[in-house]
C-alpha cells in the first residue's frame, strides 16, 4: 500500500548519521540522576505542550502554559477550551512515557488513547473515535480519503510501520508515518496533536528524546507536509 520513494537517502544521509551520533552521545550519559531526568521531562512536556498547541492556534503564551500546569492557574482572558489543551497534553505525554519501551510496537488502541486523551472535555464525542464522516482542512491542497476507508488505511500503515519491509531508519519511519497519519486524517480533530505525540512515541522507543516542532516553524512544518502530501496523492 504505501510507496516509499527513498531516492532521497544520499542527501539527508550526513544527517542522520549526525543525529545518530548524538544519540549515541546521549546514551553514554544514561542513566541520568533522578533529580535531572525529572527536570529535564518538565521542561520537555511544557515546550512540547505550548508548540504542539500554539501550531494548531491555542494563544497561550510559553509562560502562562507553565503555569497552567505547574501551578494549576487560570489565565485570565484565554478561553476554557485552551486551559484543557494545556492540561489534556500533559496527560497524554504522561500516557505516552508509560508506552515507551525498546520493544514497542505500534497500535491502533494506543491511537486512540492518545487522541482520547487530546480531546478529553472539549469534544468528548469524538475523543478516541475515527472519524464517520468526511473533513476538509483550511488551506489544504488536498482531500482527506472517505471515512469508510478510514480505519483500513490506519491498520495498513501500522502494519507497515511494524514490519518496516524498507528497513527504514528510526528518524525515517517515524517521519513516514507522521506524513501518511496526516494524510489519512483520520479524526474529526485533534489530528495534529495526535500525530506528534505517536511521531514520537516511536522516535523515543529507540532513545531519542521527543521532537518539538517549534511554532516560529510553522510555516516550514506546513510546507514541508503539502510536499510529501503531493508525492502521497
Amino acid at each position: 500500500m504505501w510507496n516509499i520513494d527513498t531516492s532521497y537517502r544520499p542527501e539527508f544521509q550526513s544527517t542522520f548519521d549526525r543525529l545518530y551520533e548524538k544519540l549515541a552521545v546521549l546514551k553514554q550519559s544514561r542513566p541520568l540522576p533522578a533529580i535531572a531526568l525529572r527536570k529535564i521531562k518538565e521542561s520537555l512536556t511544557i515546550e512540547w505542550t505550548y508548540n504542539s498547541n500554539s501550531i494548531e492556534g491555542n494563544t497561550l503564551t510559553l509562560r502562562e502554559t507553565k503555569l497552567i500546569l505547574q501551578e494549576g492557574i487560570t489565565i485570565k482572558g484565554k478561553s476554557l477550551r485552551e486551559h484543557f489543551e494545556a492540561k489534556n497534553h500533559e496527560k497524554a505525554i504522561d500516557y505516552l512515557y508509560t508506552l515507551v519501551n525498546e520493544t514497542y510496537s505500534l497500535r491502533s488502541i494506543d491511537i486512540l488513547s492518545l487522541h482520547e486523551l487530546v480531546l478529553r472535555m472539549i469534544e468528548d464525542d469524538f475523543a478516541g473515535r475515527i472519524r464517520n464522516g468526511g473533513v476538509r482542512i483550511s488551506g489544504a491542497n488536498f482531500i482527506p480519503p472517505n471515512a469508510s476507508k478510514v480505519s483500513q488505511l490506519v491498520d495498513e500503515l501500522i502494519d507497515f510501520v511494524n514490519r518496516n519491509p524498507l528497513n527504514l531508519n528510526a528518524i525515517e519511519l517515524a517521519t513516514v508515518f507522521h506524513h501518511k497519519l496526516v494524510w489519512i486524517h483520520p479524526f474529526f480533530d485533534g489530528n495534529g496533536r495526535t500525530v506528534r505525540l505517536v511521531m514520537n512515541l516511536l522516535l523515543m522507543r529507540k532513545g531519542f528524546p521527543p521532537a518539538i516542532i517549534l511554532k516560529n516553524d510553522r510555516k516550514k512544518y506546513d510546507e514541508a507536509l503539502d510536499m510529501q502530501i503531493k508525492i502521497t496523492v
